[in-house]
């Protein structure tokens, strides 16, 4: 689940990621009372950005700089998109060729609506940025990103990039964080009885594992988008697993309201994202990317910062209690066939009831065994690894064994318990509010007047 003090802290973490080191996912700053380990050594860090050489301009071919985009009357000029490109191009290392500024167009042009929708709900309610803000937010963009001097405006204008084109992106997040917290927030309630069944779920899934992840959400509104949003995800892969920034990516194509923060999304648990995500999620390594992959929606992109085991206390103190089912070899048994049956077992017995009187009774020549409450702090490295993602009444794929063929049943965990209350409401809070910020948007691009003139790619 999403950590609310993410939103909160909006201002202060805003293009805060660290930078990228090849394959790896970069780090975002600890939300308020949650501690993120960081992977082991990191070797010398690559810029965010790369060199102004990048990102050149082509050649308009004509093109005037005139008005490309209406928003309810607010003009968005051809500039403004061509800037933005640009800005684009240099934040993910792609290169500047036709095609690419083509396929970046519609992620661009979305964007721009989006944030004009955003500064101008914000406009009705008084809520206001500051200069001062925004150049709080530029300054920590240089440091994190070893710009020289920490000229972060003169970097972009070597590059030809007006620094108005990242000023103003900026203020819209500014903005709608502020927006989302006095409009959105007050609709956000979590009862007591949430809270129980959260803790519950905490409990059922001590000992197993999940993912701090940042995601790059890229939707699919209209069929015709496929094939141009599908290459543009792959591309932006294909970058990130050779170096690039996954939060400067974040910033400038994900559609998600975790953009703003790099695409933080979080402690996420198995079962908890889409079922295509979820897979996918499930095979990844601490500093891995995956994607893209295809949901019901669009297109994400998942990284994963750090894994750790779900824990309800010292995740040390962990015990599982244990079963065991055992067939020895004899001379008759062919060891495959018996591993095969194995399987069987496995895929057949989900419940550690009655599993003394099942397993003998249903596969002969199969012995049982109680293994009693186990500590994996203090068991054989190759029992705790078998066993600690394994649901209770499950049991492990079956191990051939100088002897015979084993598997082992989970019937149960325990672990001093340590459950932050305040931790879950905050929580389950931030994931409400999220869906609450993803709806408000789409109503308003749905209730708002808007005129995309552009007819070719500045």
């Amino acid at each position: 689940m999403r950590n609310l003090s993410v939103l909160l802290l909006s201002v202060a973490v805003l293009a805060a990621s660290g930078p990228a080191w090849a394959q790896r996912v970069d780090q975002l700053p600890a939300a308020r009372g949650q501690v993120l380990h960081a992977p082991a050594a990191v070797a010398a860090r690559p810029s965010l950005l790369q060199t102004p050489q990048a990102t050149q301009t082509p050649p308009l071919a004509g093109l005037s700089d005139g008005i490309a985009i209406i928003v309810n009357e607010t003009p968005i000029t051809v500039a403004d998109v061509r800037n933005r490109i640009n800005l684009s191009v240099l934040s993910s290392g792609l290169p500047n060729a036709p095609e690419v500024r083509q396929n970046i167009s519609v992620q661009v042009v979305r964007a721009l609506i989006n944030e004009q929708l955003q500064i101008q709900e914000s406009d009705k309610l008084g809520i206001s940025v500051t200069e001062q803000e925004i150049d709080e937010a530029l300054k920590r963009i240089a440091v994190d990103n070893k710009i020289p001097g920490g000229d972060m405006s003169g970097f972009l204008r070597a590059s030809g990039i007006p620094p108005v084109t990242l000023r103003q992106q900026i203020k819209a997040t500014l903005a709608w964080n502020k927006y989302i917290m006095r409009t959105l927030r007050p609709r956000v309630d979590i009862g007591e009885d949430e809270i129980d069944e959260a803790a519950s779920r905490m409990r059922a899934n001590a000992g197993r594992q999940e993912f701090l992840l940042s995601e790059i959400y890229l939707p699919v509104d209209k069929p015709e988008e496929e094939g141009q949003v599908h290459e543009l995800a792959e591309k932006l892969a294909d970058q990130l697993k050779h170096g690039a920034v996954f939060g400067a990516i974040a910033r400038q194509f994900s559609q998600s309201a975790g953009a703003g923060t790099g695409g933080d999304m979080g402690w996420i648990q198995s079962g908890q994202l889409e079922p295509e995500l979820d897979k996918v999620m499930q095979t990844l390594q601490a500093g891995e990317i995956a994607g893209p992959v295809r949901s019901a929606s669009g297109y994400t992109i998942l990284g994963v910062r750090e894994k750790r085991t779900v824990a309800m206390g010292d995740v040390k103190e962990l015990s599982v209690t244990l079963q065991q089912a055992f067939h020895p070899y004899s001379s008759s048994d062919d060891k495959e066939a018996l591993l095969r049956e194995a399987n069987k077992i496995r895929q057949d017995i989900t419940s550690c009831d009655r599993l003394s009187e099942q397993l003998p009774s249903r596969y002969p020549g199969w012995r049982w065994q109680d293994l009693g409450e186990v500590k994996l702090d203090t068991a054989p490295s190759w029992l705790a690894q078998k066993v600690e993602n394994i649901s209770e009444g499950h049991a492990s794929e079956a191990m051939a064994t100088g002897k015979g063929a084993l598997m082992l049943f989970v019937c149960g965990r325990s672990m001093p318990e340590n459950i932050d209350r305040n931790a879950i409401r905050t929580a389950i809070g931030t994931e409400r509010l999220e869906l609450l910020a993803r709806r408000q948007i789409r109503d308003l691009r749905r209730d708002a007047f808007v005129d995309v003139r552009l007819k070719a790619v500045p």
